[in-house]
């Protein structure tokens, strides 16, 4: 009776990974956002995205990289945020933003690279910047550059370019907050401690390469539900910082590295479950 048991789960555990499977593929062949008014559905790691804009893939200050993706769609105030942003950087500095994805044409899961990213208010930017713009197949195979070794050290080529880069992208009223690597949140905690936006910087896994932008819900879309809002009087840099370097870290990473488990598809919201089709 166990192997009987046993096998009818693993029976439904393989239809129920066939089932997800196919909802992640229902997201991922969308081409065209859904007409309508803006308006980003749910929570970042659960929700969908009404009236998406395309960011460019060339504009002024940036570029936008792996567009064969087709993760460049956002809501319009995170289209906006990310050209004036790159307009700014590029006239102090005359480089270019590598823009990494944004979301879906109808926002919506994805079954590899993120588990947000849904509702058109995510965004990864790259922490290299480039003098020229990249060619279509550079935009498909450059890869961007780690400033983060073992986890938790700063490699040299991190400097004070790449602190600017932060500086401004975090520099908004706008933001809901940014995830950084570790070692990038304590090298911002020891220089910049005073600065009254680097409460929004806060550590999270991996972001060795880039930095992750989430906008707060923009105002009167009542469909969007917005992360806890952070205490600008905790900047971070205390306690909740130092947990990331401690033992009970080390095992929390080794047990995310070593897991199998296939990514499940997440319960939508409503709004969000027919606009694949």
């Amino acid at each position: 009776m166990v192997v009987v048991a046993l096998t009818l789960a693993s029976r439904g555990a393989t239809a129920q990974r066939a089932a997800d499977k196919a909802l992640f593929d229902q997201w991922a062949n969308v081409t065209e956002p859904l007409p309508g008014p803006p308006a980003p559905i749910g929570f970042y790691t659960a929700g969908c995205l009404q009236g998406a804009q395309a960011l460019p893939l060339d504009g002024t200050g940036y570029a936008v990289m792996r567009p064969s993706r087709h993760r460049f769609y956002g809501h319009p105030a995170l289209v906006s945020y990310l050209t004036e942003l790159a307009a700014r950087t590029y006239t102090d500095n005359r480089r270019l933003l590598l823009i990494g994805d944004l979301g879906l044409p109808r926002g919506g899961p994805m079954l590899t690279g993120h588990d947000s990213h849904q509702n058109g208010l995510d965004v990864d930017i790259w922490f290299t910047t480039r003098a020229n713009r990249p060619t279509n197949v550079e935009r498909e195979t450059l890869a961007a550059q780690g400033f983060v070794a073992g986890r938790k050290q700063l490699r040299a080529a991190w400097g004070p370019a790449q602190a600017r880069l932060l500086t401004a992208a975090a520099d908004n009223p706008a933001i809901n907050r940014i995830f950084v690597s570790p070692p990038i949140k304590r090298y911002m905690c020891r220089n910049f401690s005073t600065a009254p936006w680097l409460y929004r910087l806060r550590a999270w896994w991996g972001h060795e390469d880039h930095f992750h932008v989430r906008l707060k819900c923009p105002g009167g879309d009542p469909v969007c539900r917005e992360q806890d809002a952070l205490d600008p009087a905790n900047n971070g840099c205390g306690a909740d910082l130092a947990w990331w370097f401690s033992k009970e870290a080390d095992r929390e990473w080794a047990r995310l590295v070593a897991s199998t488990a296939p990514r499940s598809f997440p319960a939508m919201p409503a709004a969000c479950q027919a606009m694949p089709r």
